[in-house]
This record gives C-alpha cells, structure tokens and sequence, in this order.
C-alpha cells in the first residue's frame, strides 16, 4: 500500500517514481488557469490550496447527481433525436482535447485524481501503484486539523495534518464494500486493519467512473523493508513471525475474512518495538463462507499456496504465505518452486536452505502442499512456545492411472486431462465407467455430475465436454480451454477472429454448451467479482445469447431458400461458411464494437471502390442489411440480421451480379428506345418543318418536278402558291434543322452524363475526408507540437517532418503554396478551408449522385472537380505535413 521502494521484481505494488509533467505548449500559465476555468468550470481550482469542504467521514459518492429520466439533461432521453446526442457526446469530448493538447495539463497527478477528490485531499505525491490502482499520499482538506498545544507555558500552537494514503483504482476495479463498512466502524481501535476515512466513486478528467478510498498512512512502510536486510536474526524473526501469525488470526476468527494476497508489500507496520502488522489491500479478502471459497480474485503467484489454483480460498492459504516469507527472512530469498502447480502440490518443498533445524520445523510445517495437514495459529503458537508439532500426513486415495501418469486425487487427473486433451481424448471415451467407479468408491467425491460421464455411452463426441466439466469443478483456477485452446472470454474473442478451424473448435464448444462450464473458471472481470456470483458473466451471456442468435439466422435462410425471393444456394452453405457465421455471432456478442465495424463492412458493398459488391441489387438481402443497420447494438434480432447478411454475402453477390446485368441490358435497352424515340420525333418535327416552309417533298416513284432541292409548289410561307424557295430562304432552313439537330444532341449528352455524375463521389468523399484530417492537423498545430516522450507515434510524427521537409516535396509544396496564396485574405494559411472545402464536396458529391435535373448534376460534377483539385493543392501547400499532425497528434495525447 505504502510501501518503499522493493528489491523484488514479482511484486505487483512497488513504489514508482512520479513521470515527468507533460510539456507546456503555451508557457503562460495565467492563460493556462483561464482556459481551464472556461472549459472545466468545476475543476478548475488549484489542488494545492485546499476548500473548506471538510473529508469524509463516511461512505461517500463524490459523483454528480444523474438527471431523471426524460430531464433535459439526460443523455439517454428517448425523445432526444440521434443526431443531439451524437453531438453532445462531441461537444463533451472536444473541449477535453482541446485542453490536453493546446494547453497542456498542469500535471499528472492533476489529472490521475479526480477534481472532486482534490476538493476534499490535498494531494502531495504517489508513493506507490498496483494492478488494480495507484496510491497517493495526501492530507484531509480542512478536517483533518488538529491543534495541539507546545511548550511548558502553553501559548503556542502548531498545526498538525492527519495524512492518509489515498487509493484510486484503475477504471473497472472497484472496493469491497461490506468490508470498508466495517472497517471504518472500527475505526483505530483495531491494530491489525487500517483506519477507513472514506470511499465512493468519483469522475476522473477524462469522465470515467473510478473508485476510491482514503485510509490510514503508514509512514514506517512494510514487513518488505524487514525482508530487504535478511537474514535478521532469531530474536526479530520471532517477534515478526508472532505478529504476523497474530494479524493473520485477527482477520480469519474475528473479521471472518480470508486474505488471498498475503505477501509483505501489503502487512504494514503500525508498531516496530512491539511489532504489530495491519493487512491490506481488501481486494485480496474473501467472506469466509462455503458459498465464497471459490472466487476469481488477483494473487500474487510467488506467495500463494498450490491450491489456490484450484479455486480454494480457504484459511490454510494465508499459512502458506507465512511460510514462504519466514523462509524469505531466514535466508534472503524464496524457496525454490515446483516445476508446475502439478508437482508443486504433489511434492514436499525443499527447506534445506534454513540450517536451525527448529526454524526447519515451522518452514516446513507451514509449507506442506496438503491444505489438511498445513499448519495454522495453534501450531505456530505451540512453536513460539518452544513445543514440536507434529507434521501431519494427508490420507492418499489409490491412483487412477492416465497414459502414463498415475493420479491420487481429481484435481491432478484433471489437469493432465486438460492439459493432453487429444491422449485425453482417447483414453475417456474407453475409461469413463473406471473414473465414475474411482470418484464414487475411493474419493468419495459426489459433487462433480456423473452425467457427463455417463453420456459418453451414447455420445462419444462429448468427450471433451467431460473434459471441460472435471476442469470446471476441480481445477477452477486454471484457465479454460476446449481441445487445447483457450476458452475464457479473451481466447473466445480471439477464437472468433482466428481462422476457419478456430471456428469450428468455437462453434462446436457453443453447441456442446461448455462455455457454461468455462465460466466456472476463475476470471479477471471486476465486475464478475464485485457480483460475488462466481461466474464469468461475459461467457454465461456468450452461450446464452449465440445460440439464439443463429436459430434466428437458420431460421430466416431457410424461409429464403423456400421463400417467394428464391434464394437460391441460401439452405446449401458450407459448413465452413455457418462456423463463420456462428463465430461472428460470439463476437457481436463479445465486442461492443465489432457491430460497429460489421456495420461498416455492410455498407461499404454499396459505396466502397475496393469493396464494393453486387449484393445490394438484391432486394432481401438489403432489406436484412437494413435491420442489422437500424437496430441498437447488442440486440439478439439486430446481431441476427448482420450475421445473416454477412453469412449470405456471397450468395446475394451471385445473384447480384445476374440482376446487375440484367438491369444494365433494361437500361441499355431503354437507353437505346429513348434515342429512337427522340429521333423520331426530331424527324418528324424537321419534316413538318420542311412541309411548312417548302411543302411536301416528291414520294417515291413520282416524277421528279425538276425544281431545285427545297423548291416546292407551296414556296415560302406568305407567298403565293407554287413560287419556289429562294437560295437564301434555303440556306435559312438548312441551319434551323442543323441547330435542332444539335440542341437534341446536346440534350442526349447531358442526359447521358448525368447518370454517371455520381461518380465523383469515389474521389470527392476522400478528398472531404483529407480535409477534415488537414483541418484538424492546422489546428493542434498552430502553437507548434514537440513530442516530449519517445514512442512509435513520435518517431512516425518526426517521419512526417522529415518526409516534408525533403527536395522533392518541398518544391511540390512550394509551387501549390504559390497558387493557393492567390486566395483572397490569406485564407490558404486557415485552418477552416480545408473543412469548408470538406463540407462544400461532401453537399456536391450527394448532390451529383441525386435526382434532381441533369444540368443540377452535371453542375454539381464539375464544381466537385473543381474542388478537389482545390483540395489537393490545400494539402500539397503544406507537403502533407498537417495530415500527419492531424492523424499522430490525437493519438499522441490520446494515447501517448
């Protein structure tokens, strides 16, 4: 918790140096202060002077109270349209970025503890950090005052601060709160446990909800400072071994708790001279009831005691921590491990090391493998008292024999079984009734289900089920897996994005229903713990919801296959093409934003060059599209329709392309009647024309007049009857029928390119796109951006200066930044043309690609020209330097 600096390197909490501040891009620190006043109007204060809001003495949520429901405020309110909402979660993220990267945080601890904390703490430093949260020393701001008088006369008075050691957890961890309840009633009375000042909830800078707590400091640090200058001699080793064994009775019989993280890093020394231990970090602590034995709580793997491995978290644990670190004060390390938990829990541990044969006995009594026979708090007061306990010797069952391995006990068999799973395989589809017979007579052990022994009689395909049930009820702390792999909720998610024998190994584990049993397993979801349930929630809600999922997708391609739409090849897909399609379903389930990335892949069939397919011109499979792309996420009918769209992709492309071409012939077809059609009536038209000026023309087969051509009995309009055309009223005809003829032709032409005007969309959306990133580059960058910390980022934001700054680019850059500075007010060197340019070709790429009049479209086509290339020589002015910024500078401080 507080504890110096460690020697040992397997000790999660170890005291860390703070990091350097992140560098100030604007040295002004009154700017500064102002500009986190304006966006942070609550956090805004200086942590080191602190308000007068006294520390908590009680359980407290230091949290903004949520607006009810359909209040104004309230994100969730249904009535609120998407697009408010989409852009209220922007206005809320932007302002924190901005910060971050413009002005710079005043410092890490700044924003490592939340603002509402630093109101009631006044933070001085880190002294420490785990993998569940960091500690901070801090003093209460305004209670924690004591005043005391000094001196003989009285008169003067001092100050003194109560400092206590403030603990704020990682996002997803939280605090065991029935136990702080009872520690903070406790209060100093207790030697062995922290005083409690406080805990709650609270919003870290970047709004995420972290759990907190603020206990007892212990300026002398932890039995690891003791440890570090072994070996000590008998006399201190005796008085930490007593108040050791004393701190860890106090916490099973009157706290009713069983520590499951006993190491020195976390028994502080409340008292050197007598020694007196007080445990912490309650993350570790188990309600010692039978319904809490097993649990997926951390462990520190050098201390703990063979059986934790298979889900025990019982008293004798705790013992065998005892006895590792009075081994470790003896001698100055470790004793040595097995070569795996198998041997470690078969085989006594080797203490030759301790030379006093006395020290000998309690080492091993402390350390025997057997939990049964372990020692506990009678024994080793019997030997501080000078007595020889005996040492134990557990009753062994007869062995049951696998390949080549003999077996004693349940939890050794079924670690070998899971550990061989193909030998495994073989051997239980032949030995079941001997294991059912050795499980019933010699270990007498009838909490496991026979029926998944039983089973194999008629279903030898479930052998690996069994498997998986003797793993789930004896060896609970290793991880799960099915026919080798891994099977917790990490190795499902990476099942599903493997390959097609992943799949199947995932489909047939969802089918069988041992995900059920993979849950039983221990796992490091705090929120499985915090429910005190037992189980991993995320693979009981895999197995749940998958298989509802694809009785949906079965169901709805067979009502396509025999349905009016005749989909054709919609009942007879590969096997391979349904275990893909059962695979994305666990990851639908898994992920929150592998629906998002789904959904993405869905419409780029329409739109995208490179991936962009026939299957769209299938209605039903559009219309499954469409409900995949309209429902929430995580819904069983939406998660359905994306996985039925995507499992029936390459049967809608099929027929896509039949009805593509089709639909290309009706409109090549139409094409050509419409043609036929306007020329038509421009002849009929010209040859009314021609019947109006010079009348009708010689038919065939009747003399010819002999006039001239154009010359007819009727002559011009006006004249009399018969007086031909004359040379010039003829040439007057002949440009009236040439100018007809090509105001048609234009027409055609027009019409001809306005149906394929949406196609400036393929490079006018990219452009948008490049702008935007352009625009957002010039911004973050305005005041100079300097990484201050090496990393893959920074070393491909110095590729881009570099890249920028050669010849070649350089003259590019040059000769754009000529004709882009032609603009008027230097609008070039903004920030905004670029996203107004962005804006200005997302409206005419649409614009193109509407209904509107073709002269509309053909406009809007040629101002999306005109603006992409206004685009490129944005970008090309600045040799694409502020892409780069605005692609590495967001993920630099975002992620650092």
């Amino acid at each position: 918790m507080v504890d110096p600096e460690s020697a040992d390197p397997d000790s999660p909490t170890r005291n860390i140096a703070p990091a350097d501040a992140t560098t100030r891009l604007d040295a002004d620190r009154a700017r500064t202060r102002w500009v986190t006043r304006v966006l942070h109007p609550r956090t805004g204060g200086n942590p080191a002077v602190p308000d007068t809001v006294p520390a908590a003495a009680r359980t407290r949520a230091l949290t903004r109270p949520a607006p009810a429901l359909g209040a104004p405020g309230s994100s969730g309110t249904p009535g609120r349209p998407w697009w408010r909402r989409s852009a209220a979660v922007l206005f809320a993220w932007f302002p924190r970025l901005l910060a971050r990267v413009v002005v710079g945080p005043a410092g890490d601890i700044d924003y490592a503890v939340p603002a509402e904390l630093r109101r009631s703490y006044a933070v001085l430093k880190r002294i420490g950090a785990g993998g569940e949260a960091v500690v901070y020393l801090a003093e209460p701001a305004g209670a924690g005052h004591k005043r005391s008088r000094a001196g003989s006369g009285g008169t003067g008075e001092q100050e003194v601060r109560r400092r206590v050691a403030l603990k704020v957890y990682r996002p997803g961890h939280d605090v065991n709160r029935e136990l702080l309840d009872r520690l903070q009633a406790r209060g100093r009375e207790d030697p062995h446990t922290p005083a409690i000042h406080g805990y709650g909830r609270a919003r870290s800078s970047w709004g995420e909800e972290v759990a907190w707590e603020a206990q007892e400091y212990f300026p002398a640090g932890s039995l690891r400072s003791i440890i570090d200058h072994a070996p000590v001699d008998d006399a201190a080793a005796r008085a930490v071994v007593a108040a050791v064994a004393d701190c860890l009775h106090h916490w099973q019989e009157q706290l009713q708790h069983n520590h499951t993280d006993v190491k020195p890093e976390n028994l502080l020394i409340r008292s050197a001279d007598p020694a007196v231990f007080a445990l912490t970090d309650f993350g570790g602590a188990v309600r010692a009831t039978m319904s809490r034995v097993y649990g997926g709580l951390a462990v520190t793997e050098a201390y703990a005691a063979p059986e934790v491995v298979e889900g025990r978290r019982e008293a004798p644990a705790a013992w065998w921590s005892l006895g590792v670190m009075v081994h470790e004060l003896l001698t100055g390390r470790r004793p040595e491990g097995g070569e795996s938990w198998l041997t470690a829990r078969r085989s006594e541990v080797d203490v030759s090391a301790v030379t006093d044969e006395s020290w000998r006995l309690l080492v091993r009594g402390l350390l025997t493998p057997a939990p049964s026979a372990r020692w506990g708090h009678a024994e080793v007061r019997q030997w501080l008292a000078g007595e020889r306990p005996s040492i134990a010797r557990p009753r062994r069952h007869a062995p049951v024999r696998f390949a080549d391995a003999s077996h004693d006990d349940p939890p050794s068999l079924a670690f070998d079984l899971l550990d061989r799973w193909d030998r495994g395989e073989v051997w239980l589809r032949t030995h079941w009734p001997t294991l059912r017979t050795w499980l019933d007579r010699e270990v007498n052990d009838y909490t496991f289900d026979r029926t998944y022994l039983t089973d194999l009689d008629a279903h030898p395909e479930r052998v690996h089920l069994a498997i998986s049930a003797l793993a789930a009820r004896f060896v609970p702390g290793m991880p799960p897996r099915f026919r080798g792999l891994e099977v917790g909720a990490e190795g499902v998610l990476a099942l599903a994005r493997g390959g097609s024998s992943r799949h199947a190994v995932l489909r047939e584990a969802l089918e069988l229903g041992a995900l059920d049993l993979a849950a039983r397993h221990w796992c490091g979801h705090p929120g499985c713990r915090a429910e005190g349930a037992g189980r991993c929630a995320p693979l009981e809600h895999v197995q749940h919801e998958v298989p509802l999922i694809m009785r949906q997708v079965e169901a709805t391609a067979q009502g396509l296959a025999s349905g009016p739409a005749a989909a054709a090849g919609a009942a007879d897909l590969p096997r391979f093409a349904w275990d893909s399609a059962w695979a994305l379903a666990a990851e639908l389930v898994l992920d929150p934003e592998a629906a998002g990335r789904e959904r993405g892949r869905l419409r780029a069939q329409s739109w995208h060059p490179r991936h962009r397919s026939p299957a769209p011109h299938v209605d039903w499979w559009r219309g499954q599209r469409d409900i995949g792309l309209r429902r929430r996420s995580g819904e069983v009918a939406g998660n359905a329709a994306l996985v039925t769209a995507s499992l029936l992709l390459p049967v809608a492309a099929r027929l896509g392309a039949a009805e593509r071409d089709r639909e290309k012939e009706e409109n090549r077809v139409r094409r050509r009647d419409r043609w036929a059609a306007v020329t038509d009536a421009v002849g009929d038209r010209w040859q009314r024309v021609r019947e109006r000026v010079g009348g009708p023309r010689t038919r065939s087969g009747e003399p010819d007049s002999g006039a001239p051509w154009g010359a007819t009995p009727y002559g011009r309009p006006g004249a009399p009857y018969g007086r031909p055309l004359t040379e010039a009223e003829q040439r007057k005809a002949h440009r009236r029928e040439e100018k007809e003829r090509r105001r048609v032709n234009r027409s055609m032409h027009q019409l001809e390119r306005a149906e394929g005007a949406g196609r400036c969309r393929r490079f006018a959306y990219p452009a948008a796109v490049s702008g935007v990133v352009d625009g957002l580059g010039r911004l973050l960058r305005a005041d100079g951006f300097y990484p201050d910390r090496p990393g893959p980022l920074a070393d491909a934001y110095a590729g881009f200066v570099e890249f920028s700054g050669s010849a070649v680019v350089s003259a590019v850059a040059g000769a754009a930044d000529a004709a882009v500075g032609l603009l008027p007010a230097q609008a070039g060197d903004r920030w905004w043309l670029p996203m107004v340019l962005a804006v200005l070709l997302v409206v005419l790429g649409r614009t193109a690609a509407g209904r509107g009049r073709a002269r509309t479209r053909l406009t809007a086509y040629r101002l999306a020209v005109a603006g992409s290339v206004l685009m490129l020589l944005v970008l090309a002015s600045t040799g694409l330097l502020m892409v780069g910024a605005g692609v590495l500078i967001p993920l630099y401080n975002l992620l650092g």
